[in-house]
């Protein structure tokens, strides 16, 4: 508590001398302000000269002072001015007050370009007196603007130019001690904000060493409770522990078995991969008996060449999940397996999908499902099918092909055998006479409304055919669902999986 106590003293303390020294600082920051205003104030007054000096400038062309170089004896008004021009030195070289050395400025290129950006801050108390001798000395001459425009238009604008670069170097002259004590004003008040800076960080130590020594004083003072508290909180932990350990002694043997059927599972993934692609490469034209019957035949021969088969393997769990087949469902697909593998042989991407679809359960699906991506659904008998076609392609977009008969038009080989080549890394593909950009996200399906259509086998070729026609098993299903929706119409969600 005496060391608080102790602390907390010398925190005020620093508090106080940092409040005075932050009100020094503000008072110092308000006085830099305002006479840095007031020298900016008075420095203002040569600005409309010094405005009136670049449009003189604008309004002199490189052909009038390439005019007065030529000059060998130049009206006297023109080498006075050309002669201040010189003392003021816009080139950088040293100059003398003569004629030819006039002329030497007069003939750099750059003449015009070095007095407009001419740092009139630069200017030295040399210059500014050999100027106003120059004018004195010449005062007969009567060296004034309206005088000199009689003379030479160039001449004019570089007298007025000279006047302005003088009357600003005055008033800069009595400006200049204003900025010295604003230099030093600012200097004073860095000083300042360092010590503040200082102040600050040492109050922050010790504000930090007063909460520690805080903290620590109250963890003293719960530290008894606290020691009390865990012989209770203790035995509730050996008891909990105790229940843990014999609960993890009964998952070992579940954790073992886990252990060993990811590693049947392993062992047996050739299999069920090669016994998917079977699936998804021949097996879409058949019926589901005799889709179940090849998936046995298949299983077996795979087993019988050393590469096996899960015993549990299932075409929709291993291509497919419950969550996709719900919003197939939900979108419209009938429930019954044939459906389901369909639904997968439809969705694969190897091959173009050609439905047999006499009862429209798969234009229906399609619709509900694709609807969201902006579906093209168009017949072959339609004249403007072709450009809808275009833009699908082009945009990505899924296209239905509905009520197709027995003959396809040949036109669409390239898009059935996904006849696509790369162009500076951009996919394209032949549409007619149309090279037409390829985007991946582009679906196409064909649907038709015949029960047993004879294709020819390049058909079988180029798209995938799958049979949707309705199986007992299926009927059965979907008529469950009617009678579901119209028992519990209030949700959907109540159906039978």
């Amino acid at each position: 508590m005496t060391e608080i106590s102790h602390k907390k003293k010398c925190t005020v303390a620093a508090n106080e001398t940092t409040f005075e020294k932050q009100k020094i600082a503000k008072q110092q920051s308000e006085n830099i302000r305002r006479e840095k205003a007031n020298a900016d104030s008075a420095l203002m007054e040569a600005l409309p000269a010094v405005e009136a000096a670049a449009e003189a400038l604008n309004n002199i062309r490189r052909e009038d002072l390439q005019e007065l170089k030529a000059f060998n004896n130049p009206p006297i008004h023109v080498k006075i001015v050309c002669q201040m021009c010189s003392t003021l030195r816009p080139s950088g070289e040293k100059l003398n007050e003569t004629w030819a050395d006039s002329k030497k400025l007069l003939g750099n290129a750059r003449l015009l370009d070095l007095l407009k950006a001419y740092p009139k801050d630069e200017i030295t108390e040399k210059m500014y007196k050999s100027c106003m001798r120059i004018l004195k000395e010449n005062r007969e001459h009567d060296m004034s603007v309206e005088n000199m425009a009689t003379k030479s238009t160039a001449g004019k604008g570089l007298l007025i130019w000279v006047l302005a670069i003088l009357k600003y170097f005055e008033i800069a002259k009595n400006v200049e001690p204003l900025r010295a004590k604003v230099k030093e004003m600012e200097k004073s008040q860095a000083r300042t904000e360092a010590e503040l800076e200082k102040l600050q960080v040492e109050l922050k130590n010790l504000a930090v060493g007063l909460e520690g020594v805080e903290t620590a004083h109250g963890k003293a003072t719960m530290e008894l409770q606290n020691l009390k508290n865990q012989a209770s909180i203790m035995n509730s932990k050996l008891q909990a522990a105790s229940k843990l350990i014999g609960g993890l002694c009964g998952e070992r043997q579940r954790w073992k078995e886990e252990v060993q059927n990811l590693c049947e599972r392993r062992s047996k993934v050739v299999g069920n991969t090669l016994l998917c692609s079977s699936f998804n490469a021949y097996f879409g034209p058949f019926t589901a008996a005799f889709r179940s019957e090849l998936l046995d035949l298949l299983r077996d021969d795979v087993n019988s060449r050393g590469l096996f088969v899960s015993e549990n393997f299932e075409i929709k769990y291993m291509l497919s999940n419950d969550s996709i087949i719900q919003g197939w469902t939900k979108d419209g697909l009938p429930q019954d397996l044939h459906s389901i593998q369909n639904g997968i042989l439809t969705n694969a991407e190897l091959k173009f999908p050609l439905c047999i679809d006499p009862t429209m359960q798969a234009v229906t699906w399609i619709k509900n499902t694709y609807c969201r991506n902006q579906l093209y659904s168009k017949s072959m008998n339609e004249t403007d099918y072709f450009k809808h076609l275009e833009i699908a392609i082009q945009y990505g977009k899924p296209f239905l092909f509905e009520n197709i008969g027995e003959v396809l038009d040949p036109i669409l080989d390239p898009i059935f055998l996904k006849n696509v080549f790369c162009e500076e890394g951009t996919k394209y593909i032949y549409f007619g006479d149309k090279k037409l950009e390829w985007n991946d996200d582009f679906r196409l399906f064909l649907c038709t409304k015949l029960s047993n259509p004879k294709y020819p086998p390049e058909v079988y070729s180029k798209l995938k055919i799958i049979n949707y026609c309705v199986t007992p098993q299926g009927l059965s299903d979907q008529l469950l669902n009617v009678v579901v929706t119209h028992e519990r119409p209030v949700s959907r969600a109540t159906m039978i999986p």
